[in-house]
């Protein structure tokens, strides 16, 4: 799983893979993805309602809360830096922000609807959940780099956008997404791979990428873990 869940929205613009075309036969994206599943906690994935995650951004600084559902859309972000806290949110009909003391942005307009279903279907895998979350998986090719070998499928969630997501070929966990039509597009690296209590194996590591190369932010998780989630908090609050 890659906030990809709290960043939200770590996505990438990648020049640097050299894909290899030749002689390759078309692969099954279904197969590949449900390879990455079984790899990953297999059935254990089935059996939460939601997940929470904790973790930090860049240097420490910025702390962060994220809650999910893996029934349905729904996520939440809160993040603190210097004892002031910033909160995000989508309950699946509107995407939100907190913008200062009893403020909050709501927009449920087409363009931030898209952005929202994107960021939170790649935040909660929602390919492991095809009938939960409908989506159209295309292979697009095999990409060998640094001696490592990835199979690249190209994702778009229902009401979302296109996303490539690469899918290490040996351990079958995801080693990269890239959003070529992100604002900015971006490049995520996903490592570290760790399995919680609940048999489930997430990146612990997220590294995200602009469009130059130069990394953009850092995301490292302390704890994750799953159970029943409140789905009152995607709800916007209400403003003062």
């Amino acid at each position: 799983m890659t906030s990809i869940r709290a960043l939200g929205m770590l996505l990438l613009w990648s020049t640097m893979a050299v894909p290899s075309r030749a002689d390759t036969p078309k692969q099954d994206a279904e197969t590949i993805v449900a390879a990455s599943k079984a790899a990953t906690g297999g059935a254990a994935w089935d059996k939460p309602h939601g997940c929470t995650e904790r973790g930090t951004h860049g240097d420490g600084a910025i702390t962060y809360l994220t809650r999910f559902s893996l029934r349905d859309y729904g996520m939440r972000t809160d993040g603190e830096r210097g004892g002031n806290i910033r909160s995000t949110g989508f309950d699946g009909k509107a995407s939100w922000r907190t913008a200062g003391p009893g403020q909050v942005d709501i927009k449920s307009d087409a363009a931030s609807l898209q952005e929202a279903i994107t960021s939170n279907y790649l935040s909660i895998n929602g390919f492991f959940f095809p009938e939960r979350f409908p989506a159209v998986l295309k292979y697009i090719r095999l990409s060998k780099e640094n001696e490592e070998t990835f199979d690249v499928i190209e994702i778009t969630p229902q009401g979302g956008r296109p996303l490539e997501v690469w899918f290490d070929r040996k351990t079958h966990f995801i080693q990269r997404v890239v959003d070529v039509q992100g604002t900015p597009a971006v490049r995520v690296e996903a490592s570290d791979y760790r399995q919680n209590e609940e048999g489930l194996v997430v990146a612990y590591r997220l590294d995200v990428f602009g469009p130059d190369g130069a990394m953009a932010d850092r995301g490292a998780v302390t704890h994750f873990e799953c159970s029943t989630v409140d789905k009152a908090i995607f709800a916007p609050p209400t403003p003062r």
